[in-house]
């Protein structure tokens, strides 16, 4: 029975450990992270008039940060690739567009990334090694740059972290 009791106390013990290492290794996965955020496309069509817009403020100039860009969309999006132009706005309010063009199915017509039932999920890296000019607010607007509305994209994200 003693023993019984000692098992319990050392399992609430160890449950508590592994709790508070896991908060400590998320906590850590996010330091230095200016930017992490999905957006849903407009219900219905995405018309490239309707961007999707990010926003994060800079502190520090002198650290360099990787840009992740990430897509999910349906089964039955109609091309193997998408091009998105990336306006950003600087604080001064100087801006710069970037085209992106994201490769979503190899050329037999496979799709890349993770599957997710009838949904499609890929990242891409935007920008590697980059140091931003100024700190304070940076604006992200996000438009397609398709012939037609975009019906089956779902999600689109942007994530900004150290280099």
């Amino acid at each position: 029975m003693k023993g019984t009791n000692r098992f319990k106390r050392n399992w609430k013990k160890r449950l508590r450990i592994f709790f508070l290492t896991g908060m400590l290794g998320l906590a850590a996965c996010n330091r230095g992270v200016i930017l992490n955020k999905t957006c849903h496309a407009p219900q219905g069509a995405w018309s490239y008039k309707d961007p999707i817009v990010f926003e994060c403020y800079v502190e520090d100039t002198t650290i360099e940060y990787d840009a992740i860009f990430s897509i999910k969309h349906r089964d039955d999006y109609r091309w193997s690739n998408a091009f998105f132009l990336i306006t950003t706005v600087f604080p001064d309010m100087e801006t710069r567009v970037d085209t992106l063009e994201c490769l979503l199915a190899n050329r037999s017509g496979k799709w890349i990334g993770h599957r997710y039932g009838k949904y499609h999920g890929i990242r891409f890296l935007y920008k590697q090694g980059i140091r931003f000019p100024q700190n304070g607010e940076y604006r992200f607007e996000v438009r397609h740059a398709m012939r037609e509305d975009l019906y089956e994209i779902l999600t689109v994200g942007m994530k900004i972290s150290p280099h």
